[in-house]
């Protein structure tokens, strides 16, 4: 259709039972058929009226602009000569088809997730090669082409003569809500690192990145796309980079300058660059860094210390240096006299380990990592892990041509009656979340124990908390904050570590934040956790938004006497020193009635029991080692004991109290 120059076209409808995509978007970008349209009797061109005529189907154009369409998928299939298109049509996979390889004298093969698959017994010829070539543009220095207006990459193997004699054609997607996984870390608007082998979607998400800073979040993005992997073939971009503008680079080895030229000429604030693998691009990313620009970027390797040991990229990282160490700080770090160390701030903040196309790893803080791997010790990282959907196989299958025969409805029943029941949406591919708490913040009913994850926060107190307020069986502590039901930390450590805020938004887990290690602190923030204490303030948002929630200690309406702190002061130590910890029943020093009421609340708070003692000119408090269960608030300020078994005792018709487990020393 490149050669098509002449003024009249004849298309005989019911001879040809099939016109090209191709030929139906030359057509249709040239407005050939609306100007023929008023004479088409005369021309004899019949689409308006013809039924042979295969046009996309409706559902593939209600999904997002951003999102690959089914007739993208046919482009890309027409580079393959008739019988080979017949075979891949029949393949149950056709949808998650990944790309098809074919070789001079060898058979075709088409790689789909199940593994490769032989699409024909005849090998290739000549004639398949110059039909696949004559559909693409030209390739460019780095043996690389695609088609226009679509991501798909078609790489070229060449002999000695600089003659074609091989053909690697890759399917290009932009799927939506890929980098849901990540949007905590996009959020922050840190400098990301996307780090994984071939093949894993690394382009395709930082393609989604794109499209998510420019349209969702409004900011300047500048694409610096090398093989126009990112933008698609052509001057205009693919719709998968949403509103992102899109730099062309004429020359690989031009690549950093282009990123330079960006800045300096756009003002974008995020550059995305793929596929960083020289020292010049390293260096030109660092510069870009430092300019204040946001950085998003892919590099090939399985780890980050395989980007440690590239001499090229070690400028990613920070860069690597050999220091000698005295010998008194090497007996001190009990290390070795010359070891290697981090030489300066990384370019990026953050890394993303691409696993595989299900799972990464994330590193939230890349120059804690680093430091970590120079010294021998593992690094801290979370995985992170999503459901590839099983229908992308079925929504991105295109509609089998009508010339090569009926082929299995593969897009039919997208959408099951458990998917419907469950809510989910078939428009996006994110992830479904399960829902752990109301909105109104209590927590829904459950069998299994309340998870904990407890940050900065020996899980022994906490354990120790659960064990006295006898709630041992309710509560558990673990280690996997992806398990979680909820966060328990300090203030101060919150606001040193910003990203445990991220992680809790990522996985929608509420973060209980206490101002002091406590045990009061910890009573209030088990009962909040548990859903027996209502929250303090009025959550603006829903708790599945990580909400921080603080635990607000009880202020007293009005500032207490001298003698009043050191009262409290009493039962505090009294408490958490020897009636907790020990189970022995603690008797206070006189106090007036007055204070002894200051007392007893606090007890309470504690949920322990205890009773007035002494004469009425010198009262006194005691704290007994019995656990308090109270059913209805009460505002009592006295509770009396009855003599009632060793192991139970009752204060009342409201309120019942049991006595607490001896606690090893």
């Amino acid at each position: 259709m490149r050669a098509l120059n002449s003024h009249v076209l004849l298309i005989d409808l019911h001879y040809h039972h099939h016109v090209p995509t191709s030929t139906l978007a030359y057509l249709r970008n040239s407005h050939f058929i609306s100007s023929l349209r008023p004479r088409s009797r005369k021309a004899g061109l019949r689409c308006s009226a013809s039924p042979e005529i295969r046009r996309p189907s409706d559902r593939f154009y209600a999904s997002s602009p951003s999102t690959s369409r089914p007739e993208d998928l046919n482009l890309f299939l027409e580079l393959l000569p008739l019988k080979m298109r017949r075979e891949l049509y029949r393949h149950s996979e056709i949808g998650g088809l990944i790309e098809v390889v074919m070789d001079l004298g060898r058979k075709p093969l088409a790689r789909f997730p199940s593994g490769d698959w032989v699409i024909s017994e005849q090998p290739i010829v000549h004639e398949d090669l110059r039909h696949a070539i004559s559909k693409v543009g030209e390739f460019a220095d780095d043996n690389r082409s695609g088609i226009d207006r679509s991501l798909h990459r078609i790489s070229a193997i060449r002999n000695r003569k600089m003659q074609i004699i091989g053909l690697t054609c890759r399917v290009g997607r932009a799927v939506n809500g890929s980098a849901e996984i990540i949007r905590d870390l996009v959020e922050d608007g840190g400098s990301i690192l996307v780090i994984g082998p071939p093949g894993v979607g690394k382009t395709t998400l930082i393609r989604e990145i794109a499209r998510m800073l420019a349209d969702e979040f409004r900011k300047r993005v500048v694409i610096v796309d090398t093989s126009n992997e990112i933008g698609g073939d052509g001057d205009v971009p693919h719709a998968g980079i949403g509103t992102a503008r899109r730099m062309q680079v004429p020359n690989v080895n031009m690549q950093h300058n282009v990123m330079i030229e960006a800045v300096e000429n756009h003002m974008p604030e995020t550059i995305i660059i793929d596929e960083i693998g020289t020292e010049l691009e390293a260096l030109a990313a660092s510069t870009i860094a430092q300019r204040g620009v946001q950085l998003v970027g892919t590099a090939h390797g399985m780890t980050i210390e395989n980007i440690i040991k590239n001499p090229y990229l070690q400028n990613l990282v920070g860069g690597i240096e050999s220091v000698t160490l005295g010998d008194e700080e090497a007996r001190k770090r009990k290390v070795q006299k010359t070891i290697l160390e981090r030489k300066g701030p990384p370019t990026f903040t953050c890394a993303v380990e691409m696993i595989s196309k299900t799972e990464c790893r994330v590193h939230h803080r890349l120059d804690a990592t680093v430091d970590a791997i120079l010294a021998g010790k593992p690094p801290l990282f979370e995985v992170r892990q999503w459901d590839d959907s099983a229908n992308d196989l079925l929504k991105y299958a295109p509609e089998p041509e009508n010339s090569l025969g009926k082929t299995p409805d593969l897009t039919n029943n997208n959408i099951t009656s458990s998917d419907i029941a469950s809510g989910k949406d078939d428009k996006d591919h994110t992830r479904t979340w399960s829902t752990k708490w109301s909105t109104s913040g209590s927590v829904i009913k459950r069998s299994s124990p309340m998870q904990v994850y407890t940050y900065k926060i020996l899980e022994a107190d906490l354990l120790q908390v659960a064990k006295v307020m006898g709630l041992e069986d309710v509560v558990d502590v673990t280690d996997d904050i992806g398990s979680a039901d909820a966060i328990l930390a300090s203030s101060s450590e919150i606001r040193q570590n910003p990203w445990i805020r991220g992680v809790a938004k990522f996985h929608h887990v509420p973060v209980f934040v206490i101002k002091s290690n406590t045990m009061a602190q910890m009573v209030k923030a088990v009962r909040m956790i548990l859903g027996l204490e209502s929250f303090s303030h009025t959550p603006k948002k829903p708790l599945n938004d990580s909400l921080d929630i603080e635990i607000e200690d009880d202020e007293p309406k009005r500032k207490p006497s001298l003698e009043e702190i050191d009262a409290l002061e009493e039962v505090r130590l009294a408490i958490e020193y020897i009636v907790i910890p020990g189970g022995e029943p603690v008797e206070l020093l006189p106090r007036r009635s007055e204070i002894i009421a200051r007392q007893l609340e606090l007890v309470q708070s504690y949920q322990l029991a205890a009773e007035k003692s002494g004469t009425e000119q010198n009262p006194r408090l005691q704290i007994l080692p019995l656990r308090l269960n109270t059913k209805k608030p009460s505002k009592s300020t006295s509770i009396s004991r009855k003599k009632t078994s060793p192991t139970s005792a009752s204060t009342g018709a409201n309120a019942i109290v049991t006595r607490l487990p001896i606690l090893p020393e």
